[in-house]
């Protein structure tokens, strides 16, 4: 068990080193805020690396149930949980009654779980369902949770693919369409009486490289496309 502690952490420094990320001997940063408390808030986190990625604040961190890539988002959605079939939910108890998409072939390997329906139908665009679909969210579920986005799947994961969930967290946010900010984003703004019917949409998002999708090796779905641009 020791051994296999020290390894992870020796992994973890080393990617921290090679992507200009820093690496958390003792403690761990802040946490994104969240409709509630994250189910992980108050568990200790292990192994944690934090950083920029693509212009967004990630993090990556270990519990004692689960592996987790958490990219911040730049404002403030409802809860969604996308859980690819096969895994259990039963690590993570997030979001709340299961939503159809009426998409067949998503709704066969994706079971979607939110407490706003409205929300999980703009969120889950083509473009989005689309990437779920490819394999660089081979075996990981999918959270939205206020302003925090993230994968998560149980047990201690391995770091040689850490790059490719990053980089797919990254094309999950910019493909989040500018209608469903100007309806969900929940972020206070600040705005003076008068400007309050002003809609506040984020920045532009880095644009897709085909890197994204090809820096790890992962499991090859023959159903999925190679490529997504």
């Amino acid at each position: 068990m020791w051994d296999r502690a020290r390894k992870s952490a020796r992994e973890a420094r080393e990617f921290a080193s090679l992507h200009a990320l820093a690496f958390h001997a003792d403690g761990a940063p802040e946490l994104p805020r969240s409709k509630s408390a994250h189910p992980f808030q108050q568990e200790q986190r292990r192994q944690c690396v934090s950083g920029e990625w693509r212009g967004r604040a990630v993090q990556r961190f270990s519990t004692s149930a689960i592996t987790v890539e958490l990219m911040t988002l730049p404002g403030t959605l409802p809860r969604l949980q996308v859980i690819p079939s096969g895994l259990e939910r039963g690590a993570l108890a997030v979001g709340g009654w299961v939503v159809p998409t009426g998409d067949s072939a998503f709704d066969s390997r994706w079971t979607v779980m939110t407490d706003d329906a409205e929300f999980a139908a703009a969120f889950l665009s083509p473009r989005i369902r689309e990437a779920l679909l490819h394999p660089a969210a081979s075996g990981r579920a999918l959270v939205v949770d206020g302003s925090a986005l993230y994968l998560w799947a149980p047990g201690e994961q391995p770091w040689s693919d850490t790059r490719v969930r990053f980089e797919f967290l990254s094309v999950i946010s910019g493909r989040i369409e500018a209608d469903v900010w100007a309806r969900f984003d929940a972020t206070p703004r600040g705005l003076a009486e008068s400007q309050a019917s002003a809609v506040w949409l984020p920045g532009d998002e880095p644009a897709e490289a085909q890197v994204q999708w090809r820096v790890a090796p992962l499991p090859v779905d023959d159903d999925a496309p190679e490529m997504l641009g």
